[in-house]
């Protein structure tokens, strides 16, 4: 889904953020969610982008320590989404970098 993002292919992000996926683990908290957000700012859906990164925060703060990376990316995400800048590329899944 990041690489969807990434490459500006927002509408498959969004469709394939729909497909089932495993329960999801403590490594990888908040990061289907950031990645469905990316996709609903790169689609100018902000309303739905800032309910969905807000959830994807709340998944970080439950498993995640304060310093963790994706804390971070999660917040510059919706400081991005709720200032109304215009998408960029979203961070690979696994990785954390652009």
């Amino acid at each position: 889904m990041g690489s969807l993002n990434g490459q500006g292919r927002y509408e498959e992000a969004l469709a394939e953020s729909g497909q089932p996926t495993p329960p999801a683990f403590r490594a990888g908290s908040g990061q289907s969610a950031m990645a469905r957000a990316a996709a609903l700012h790169g689609l100018g859906r902000n309303d739905e982008a800032v309910m969905t990164v807000r959830q994807a925060l709340r998944e970080c703060e439950q498993f995640l320590h304060p310093t963790h990376p994706r804390m971070r990316e999660a917040r510059e995400l919706l400081a991005r989404i709720t200032a109304g800048d215009p998408p960029s590329e979203a961070p690979d899944e696994g990785t954390g970098s652009p």
